[in-house]
């Protein structure tokens, strides 16, 4: 019961730390790229 327990607990950390690295790491970009992730650019043909 005890080893469920601080498995469980280690996998809660594990999943919030990486919610946060990955929250931070999108709230550190200057600007959304938008130009290089249009649908359709005109350049193409």
């Amino acid at each position: 019961m005890l080893f469920m327990l601080i498995t469980l607990g280690f996998v809660v950390v594990v999943t919030g730390c990486m919610i946060l690295i990955n929250r931070w790491m999108v709230s550190q970009r200057p600007e959304p790229p938008s130009e290089s992730e249009e649908n359709d650019p005109p350049t193409q043909t």
